[in-house]
């Protein structure tokens, strides 16, 4: 997460970075740098000492004297930063034992405190006020910290009016005592936020009804998922997103299924978009759409069935009529030889006649005695002419009869040929519904019945093929798309991407169900997201805890830091909300705003800003806030702030102005620093050293 907000944790910043509102002359010299750096290291200004060394250092490169007396004041300068630390450890200690009412502890933390800055009078005041309150509530105390561990508890347990009940029962027994008060309007904040929480996830959770209603379950699931990130645990909630992502994953199936169904109708192919629209029916049962879509293809399938039935019949027609007329044609051929033989038998005998009377003719110039003879071939011809009439006859009568039995079977012939074809043209016609259907197997057991019963049948043959080469390519691809789930799986588990690597298994399943590699790969990479989850979540909650601890001690450098690295682990947004909560704080308790407009310093020019002195009482929770802009961020340079008062510089700090051109706010916690607390400061001081800078807003701010 970008931020411009840098907060700064550091009790003695300035000494490590050589605070000093001292600016000399590159033509002073090393023994007046020398004489300046032993004034200020004998009146105990040990940073502005340092910096004196340092530059006379500069101006006689490895000079021994100059070196030693600014190791010494190094060491004075760490030296009084460890006094400050152990100082500040018992006051931080003591502070927060009086906050939480440990009043004994705090007692003792405040002595340890007194033991090394034995005049402070802050930690005197306390100690006074914590022996004060031990003598007055020694009677009160058993049941204000009944009322406060009470308050506590529900609080923790999220029962806020339980625990407002309490907290006002201890502000009842001690009236005046802050903490209960605090807790007090603790427990109405949160109870506050609480039912603007609930109230923030029953909108969500309405909206995303309405848009379930409405079957937006895109938009829905995004409304849930919402409602979900402020209850993750909810029931309802996790019921309901159940619910939205498999009805829209029913949806998304029937709007694809409806898409083809629709093209296939356009493209008129009845039958294949009938089948469709019962496939939408079979996910979206009793669908009106699809269901008035069946309705209208089932007359237009009924229209070309019958225009289908009317060619067929037509087709029968016709053969018949051909069959007919070539049996009126084998007919009339055998009536034509019968007449033709009919014709030839009476030529013959007309012919036999002619002979016969010609014969007679003869027989009357032959003599008698050839009348024997002529009688006797005349008989023989007539029986003759009779036979081959007989004959011709017979023959005519065997040619018609023939042709009459060559028209029949020739008939019955294309009948029944007629009826094969249909039979095979219905077989195929289920065959193609079930293969434009996708059911490809069942298609394939068709067309096997169609080379069955018609061997070598080739469009069938063909689509047996090409269903086995889909049968093939949707192997190869079903194979190819695991792999690649898997490979992808595999490479997600080496780079720790576990939630990545889990989609990327489920994936390979659904190419091969119950596969036992996927299988045990998504076990693995199940369990170490939740392991990953869990240890983030551990996390989370200490940096939390932290961080809530430290809010409320008021001690909010340490609780940004704390909610800062709670906030970088990306669970929740509540350490932004509290970091946002500090800043607004911060802003509303500023005591001085001492810059509001942009003020360009030059390099090395300072500019000094006064205030009042502030009350001992609230110096403790002080921070200075500061906003920065490098004007060139070709540049890196430290940035030098110094405190004082009426008796000259008491601290300061310093801060690294980075190379970018973008405002920063830094915010310090100079309460931190001992003689900010123990001094009465009236003026803080800027000093670019090497490059100028621009000055935005400049505050001095408390806590509470």
């Amino acid at each position: 997460m970008k931020r411009h907000i840098l907060f700064s944790l550091l009790f003695g910043a300035s000494l490590a970075f050589g605070v000093t509102t001292v600016q000399a002359q590159n033509a002073e010299s090393y023994e007046s740098l020398m004489k300046k750096g032993n004034d200020k290291y004998n009146a105990k200004d040990y940073i502005s000492a340092k910096t004196y060394f340092e530059m006379a250092l500069k101006q006689k490169s490895g000079d021994a004297t100059a070196k030693k007396k600014l190791d010494e004041t190094v060491k004075k300068i760490q030296e009084d930063g460890a006094r400050q630390e152990v100082f500040y450890a018992h006051l931080d200690a003591g502070d927060q034992f009086y906050g939480q009412q440990k009043y004994e502890e705090a007692l003792a933390e405040y002595e340890a405190a007194l033991k090394v800055f034995p005049e402070d009078k802050y930690v005197s005041g306390q100690a006074t006020a914590v022996r004060a309150i031990l003598k007055e509530r020694q009677d009160k105390q058993d049941a204000y910290d009944t009322a406060m561990s009470q308050g506590e508890a529900l609080l923790a347990e999220d029962n806020f009016d339980a625990a407002i009940m309490q907290f006002e029962t201890a502000i009842e027994i001690f009236p005046n005592d802050k903490l209960p008060k605090e807790k007090l309007a603790e427990a109405k904040q949160k109870k506050q936020l609480y039912a603007e929480k609930v109230t923030r996830f029953d909108k969500l959770m309405e909206e995303g009804r309405q848009f379930g209603l409405r079957k937006n379950y895109e938009a829905a699931l995004d409304k849930i998922n919402q409602a979900l990130e402020l209850f993750p645990n909810d029931i309802e909630a996790n019921a309901k997103l159940n619910e939205y992502q498999a009805a829209k994953g029913v949806t998304d199936q029937y709007n694809g299924i409806i898409a083809a169904a629709d093209q296939l109708y356009e493209n008129k192919a009845y039958r294949e978009a009938k089948a469709q629209y019962q496939s939408a029916l079979a996910v979206v049962a009793g669908d009106s759409y699809a269901t008035d879509m069946i309705g209208r293809l089932d007359k237009l399938i009924a229209e070309q069935d019958a225009e289908e039935a009317a060619r067929i019949a037509a087709e029968q027609e016709a053969a018949r009529l051909a069959a007919e007329a070539e049996a009126a044609r084998l007919a009339a051929e055998a009536e034509a030889a019968r007449i033709a033989a009919e014709q030839e038998a009476a030529r013959l005998a007309a012919e036999a006649e002619a002979a016969r009377i010609a014969a007679e003719k003869e027989a009357a110039r032959i003599a008698a005695e050839q009348e024997a003879a002529r009688l006797a071939a005349e008989e023989a011809a007539r029986k003759a002419a009779e036979e081959e009439a007989a004959r011709l006859a017979a023959e005519a009568e065997a040619a018609r009869i023939a042709a009459e039995e060559e028209a029949a079977r020739q008939a019955a012939l294309a009948a029944a040929e007629a009826e094969r074809q249909a039979t095979i043209k219905s077989m195929l016609d289920e065959a193609d519904a079930l293969f434009n259907q996708q059911e490809y197997a069942n298609a394939k057991v068709k067309y096997q019945e169609v080379v069955a019963f018609d061997e070598g049948n080739a469009a069938a043959t063909a689509k047996i093929q090409e269903i086995d080469g889909i049968f093939a390519q949707m192997a190869a691809e079903l194979e190819a798309n695991y792999n690649k789930a898997m490979s992808a799986g595999n490479s997600a588990l080496n780079a720790e991407n576990f939630a990545e690597a889990i989609t990327h298994y489920q994936t390979a399943l659904a190419y091969k169900l119950e596969d036992p590699t996927a299988t045990a790969q998504l076990a693995i990479a199940q369990k170490s997201e939740n392991d990953r989850i869990a240890a983030l979540r551990s996390q989370y909650d200490k940096f939390v805890k932290e961080g809530d601890a430290n809010f409320k001690t008021n001690t909010f450098d340490k609780a940004i830091e704390a909610y800062t690295k709670a906030e970088e682990l990306g669970l929740e947004t509540y350490p932004t909300e509290m970091i946002n909560r500090i800043s607004e704080i911060i802003e509303q308790n500023k005591l001085y705003e001492l810059n509001n407009e942009p003020l360009l310093l030059a390099a090395g020019e300072a500019k000094r800003f006064e205030f009042n002195k502030i009350d001992v009482a609230v110096r403790r929770s002080n921070y200075i806030i500061i906003k920065v802009r490098n004007p060139h961020p070709e540049k890196t340079f430290p940035m030098i702030v110094s405190f004082g008062g009426t008796g000259g510089k008491n601290g300061g700090f310093v801060l690294p102005i980075a190379a970018t051109e973008d405002e920063k706010t830094f915010i310090f916690r100079i309460g931190s620093q001992y003689k900010w607390f123990s001094e009465d400061n009236t003026w803080i001081e800027i000093i670019s050293e090497n490059n100028e800078v621009e000055i935005g807003k400049l505050e001095v701010s408390r806590s509470n």
